[in-house]
């Protein structure tokens, strides 16, 4: 399937219409606009039209975002959201305002008057909790500073410069405590007192707080003096008392403080109940006139008409042809026409059935396809859900899987559509994975032979059993491992063909042949060679059909032109080698065993553990025994579960898309007006 056709709209529109038509493109989000402004460097064009900027009003639009996300960053402070577990399993679909608006006057003038009410009613108290976290952010740290000259009996009032003298404080480390009294003496000359207080220990030192009296005159011998001792200066002024005096009013000031503060908290959670929601929604109507008037710096413009180009799906054409034309009031004219640029610069729309949509975001995960290049997503469906189901092949996991992709699905769904889409995908995997379970005999692992004696592989109950034998197959690892390499040899033939075909489509016939042709020969004849031998030899002991032979190799000569033709002899050795790769690509399919084995051989370890504590252990044996088993069964479904999703997508990316698909597109990102809180 190919991504939807593209078609390029151009419109020159007047002025005064311009902005209704921009509001209505808006709403119906089918259009991607162009950016013109590269375009319009090129002297023609800027003979006929020059760049436009931004809409006047986005300035207006962005004061009142940084007005509200103000707002809402301080109720978000005062009033954080507690979210449940209960809220992330069964989220609640956000109740949107129904909002109508015909101009962005309108729309600044709502805001506007929404801002105006609830700051008249935030400011005040706002701002009187700024204040008050300052002082108390203030008084902290004054509180620490006294706290160290605790000891020290003296008024703080007297700190600073006096008359005659200067008073300071500090600390020093111990050590240095003689010797900076010694160096202050001598700079000095003795006209210095020095007054230590208690140890206390800060940064895993020990300091030891000071204050020093000193003449004016001789005070920045001191400051100098004092910086060589690692000394930490204490900035304390507008305090009175002793040390302990001051630290009981700071006390006594901090409970007023903090009593006040969560007086003002209280209101403006009040507050935040009142006005979010209604903030919410005006913050999402100033976002989206924003994305409407930075629109127009895409635009090119003469004196009294607006140019616009934007992308269409061609099944849109010419509706979003008529809401220009309506929306202008006939004041414009329109062209629609096919693609004028580069295929790389066409975006890329992909359109699968309902069933299939979800799995889009997979081929996104890898790269969107290029404009008129094959949408891998509805071949991706039956492989990813095939493997996946091998991989895990547990009845009881692909059960849990369903319930947990339905919950995803249907409930988190409801506000996610990324959960939306992943939900829906595990549901069919968990779906895939019960089905393989029943074939493949897996509950659990072993768990209904280990616990009820129950041997579902005896009694006829499953087709294939992985770990060894059932009435059906003798050798079970062995028939799912050729059943891998067989469902591999298909899916790569799938992908060759489909580049075969594209190949062919766009003329690209020595492509075809030398980089799908030749492999398609080698299926071909492998599967031929096996089901129908025809003059069968003995190579190695082993009966090899000639046509296998001959296609091995036709395909290593085809190879090694191909090699030499790009690059030389070496070209050519290395060429002959690519069937090698081929071989390797073919074998990464046996990691389907690999995952099926190790989901089954982890969960009977794990009930072999069970069953041993549980008969060994007396009476808290069973309860070791269940956490044994809830444990383990838990850890090999997460583990395994994920192991099967990404290697079932590596199956895919690397060994598949390789075969057909280049990807690299440009994804279409229409001019929509995305409303999460408000609805027209």
């Amino acid at each position: 399937m190919k991504p939807v056709r593209m078609k390029k709209l151009k419109a020159v529109i007047l002025d005064e219409k311009v902005d209704n038509v921009v509001r209505q493109l808006h709403e119906s989000g089918i259009v991607e606009l162009c950016d013109l402004s590269e375009k319009l460097e090129d002297v023609e064009w800027k003979s006929l039209l020059s760049p436009s900027s931004h809409a006047d009003y986005v300035r207006n639009v962005t004061t009142l975002m940084i007005k509200a996300s103000r707002i809402l960053d301080l109720f978000s402070n005062v009033n954080p959201k507690e979210v449940s577990v209960k809220d992330i399993l069964n989220p609640k679909p956000i109740e949107k305002k129904k909002v109508q608006f015909n101009t962005h006057e309108e729309v600044i003038e709502y805001c506007e008057k929404v801002l105006n009410e609830i700051s008249k009613e935030v400011d005040e108290p706002s701002e009187k909790l700024n204040e008050l976290e300052n002082r108390k952010s203030k008084l902290l740290q004054l509180k620490d500073q006294i706290s160290y000259l605790k000891g020290l009996e003296f008024d703080l009032k007297d700190l600073g410069p006096g008359v005659y003298v200067y008073i300071g404080c500090g600390s020093v480390p111990k050590e240095k405590v003689n010797e900076l009294k010694s160096e202050l003496d001598k700079v000095t000359e003795e006209y210095i007192e020095v007054f230590t207080g208690e140890e206390f220990e800060k940064d895993n030192k020990i300091r030891v707080p000071i204050v020093f009296v000193t003449l004016k005159e001789k005070l920045e011998s001191v400051l100098s003096t004092l910086r060589k001792f690692e000394f930490e200066r204490y900035d304390i002024s507008d305090v009175e008392g002793t040390p302990k005096e001051a630290l009981q009013k700071i006390e006594s000031e901090l409970k007023n403080i903090e009593s006040e503060i969560k007086s003002l908290i209280e209101k403006l959670k009040s507050l935040a109940t009142k006005w979010e929601n209604e903030l919410l929604v005006v913050y999402e109507l100033l976002s989206i006139e924003k994305e409407r008037g930075d629109a127009y710096s895409q635009f090119g413009k003469t004196n009294r008409t607006y140019y616009i180009e934007a992308w269409v799906p061609a099944k849109d054409a010419e509706k979003a042809k008529k809401i220009i034309e309506e929306s202008s009031e006939g004041y414009a004219f329109v062209e629609i026409s096919e693609p004028d640029e580069p295929e790389e610069k066409i975006p890329v729309l992909l359109n699968n059935p309902k069933p299939i949509k979800p799995f889009e975001m997979l081929t996104e995960m890898y790269a969107m396809p290029k404009y008129n290049e094959v949408d891998p997503t509805l071949l991706i469906v039956p492989g990813f859900l095939l493997f996946y189901g091998i991989m895990l092949t547990d009845a009881a996991y692909g059960l849990f899987l369903t319930i947990v992709g339905l919950w995803t699905w249907k409930k988190i769904g409801k506000v996610s559509e990324g959960a939306k889409k992943l939900g829906y995908i595990l549901t069919l995997a968990g779906m895939a994975t019960i089905i393989m379970g029943i074939i493949t005999g897996g509950y659990l692992g072993d768990f209904m032979y280990e616990f009820l004696n129950i041997d579902i592989y005896k009694m006829g109950l499953a087709f294939v059993n992985p770990l060894g034998a059932s009435n059906f197959i003798k050798n079970g690892p062995i028939a799912i491992l050729g059943f891998s390499i067989a469902v591999g040899l298909l899916h790569l033939f799938i992908g060759l063909l489909v580049g075969f075909i594209e190949n062919i489509k766009k003329k690209n016939t020595m492509d075809a042949i030398y980089n799908q042709g030749i492999w398609i020969l080698l299926i071909l004849a492998l599967v031929i060679g096996i089901l129908c031998p025809i003059y069968p030899i003995v190579l190695a002991g082993y009966h090899v059909s000639i046509i296998i032979l001959i296609a091995i190799a036709i395909v290593v000569i085809m190879c090694a032109i191909k090699g030499a033709k790009e690059n030389g002899f070496m070209g050519a050795f290395l060429g002959a080698m690519d069937i090698t790769g081929f071989l390797g690509n073919v074998l990464s399919y046996a990691r389907l065993l690999a995952l099926c084995l190790a989901t089954g051989g982890l969960a009977m370890a794990v009930n072999i553990m069970a069953k041993i504590v549980g008969s060994s252990i007396p009476i808290i044996g069973i309860i070791l025994a269940i956490i044994i088993l809830i444990g383990g069964h838990a850890f090999n479904f997460v583990m395994n579960g994920l192991g099967a999703f990404i290697h079932s997508l590596r199956l895919h990316y690397v060994e598949f898309f390789s075969q057909f698909y280049e990807g690299g597109g440009k994804k279409f990102s229409p001019f929509k007006a995305n409303r999460e809180y408000t609805t027209t």
